[in-house]
């Protein structure tokens, strides 16, 4: 059983170093408790004390509305997967931002709290449902006897869910690896991003790899929702303005350059998981932008073998996207 936390601001959305570790701590050394419950998304959401960034009102707006529904809870049985979305009570979506490494007393907190949503479960299991809910919670609750107290204890603990994490992983295959459900996607879409590279969340240099990537396509994916037959034009053209970036982006203006560059590939490859097809406009943005970006890259790199790394992959990409 696989068990995901995502965090949720107002602009920003994934893992998270101390509570996506939460996750990976309930599911370490899970017995087989049945069939029907395969992954357990628990998305974790948090409200903003501050105002929102300039020309990201309505995005805030919106944001804001839609918590006041939470929390939420559903079953997709032909999927396995159980999705508990909740507002979270540890404190505003500063305690969230940034990057860094895990805090323990947030982990410690954050696995309480989570821990405390799980109950709901039990309302979605039908008796005719292969899955041990009851034994479940119990182990749960027998996780949190023992959390770690000090900083030794849970850089112990962490080590020993990298152990786990890494003998699980070498146990599956370069696909498996990626953990996608491909029910989210266009029926096409892997046969059309036939490497698993085009798909790895945890490449930088892969389209939806990078942070902005990676938010690209989360947005657009529920974007699409809701505009079934509008180009995807309109919604980059939106994106670039909520995230300030100016088109086309001053050359010294290093976040507009990179920020466009990252977006309009992500968005190429979203369009092509999402949709089964790129549109051209888009298609022919981003053939441009890797072009400039591999001449920007050829002037300023200061790293052989990173620059090499770099250079072949942004020739795997602009190959996949002539050729669609």
């Amino acid at each position: 059983m696989e068990i995901w936390v995502n965090i949720h601001t107002y602009n920003t959305y994934g893992g998270h170093s101390s509570l996506s570790l939460v996750g990976e701590f309930f599911r370490m050394d899970l017995p087989d408790l049945g069939e029907a419950v395969r992954e357990l998304d628990i998305n974790v959401y948090f409200r903003s004390d501050k105002g929102p960034r300039k020309t990201l009102e309505s995005l805030y707006k919106q944001y804001h509305d839609f918590i006041e529904s939470l929390p939420t809870s559903r079953f997709f049985r032909k999927k396995g997967k159980i999705e508990i979305n909740f507002l979270s009570r540890l404190g505003s979506s500063d305690i969230v931002s940034g990057y860094g490494p895990p805090k323990l007393d947030l982990f410690r907190r954050g696995a309480h709290e989570i821990a405390g949503e799980l109950p709901v479960i039990k309302k979605k299991i039908k008796e005719s449902d292969d899955f041990q809910v009851d034994s479940f919670l119990d182990i749960i609750r027998e996780k949190l006897k023992s959390l770690p107290k000090t900083p030794e204890e849970f850089e112990d603990l962490r080590t020993r869910i990298e152990e786990f994490s890494k003998k699980k992983i070498e146990s599956m295959d370069e696909w498996e690896k990626l953990g996608i459900d491909w029910d989210d996607f266009h029926p096409k879409a892997r046969e059309i991003l036939d490497e698993p590279f085009f798909w790895d969340c945890t490449d930088d240099f892969s389209p939806n790899g990078n942070d902005t990537g990676a938010d690209v396509l989360a947005f657009y994916q529920e974007w699409r929702k809701q505009n079934k037959k509008r180009p995807a034009a309109t919604f980059f053209d939106r994106l670039m303005r909520d995230w300030e970036v100016v088109i086309p982006p001053p050359p010294g203006d290093e976040f507009s350059v990179m920020t466009f560059h990252e977006s309009i590939v992500g968005l190429a490859f979203s369009q092509l998981k999402v949709d089964g097809f790129c549109e051209t406009q888009i298609r022919d943005q981003a053939l441009t932008s890797i072009s400039s970006h591999r001449e920007r890259i050829r002037e300023f790199h200061n790293d052989w073998e990173l620059f090499e790394e770099r250079m072949k992959t942004l020739d795997i990409i602009e190959s996949k996207l002539k050729e669609v």
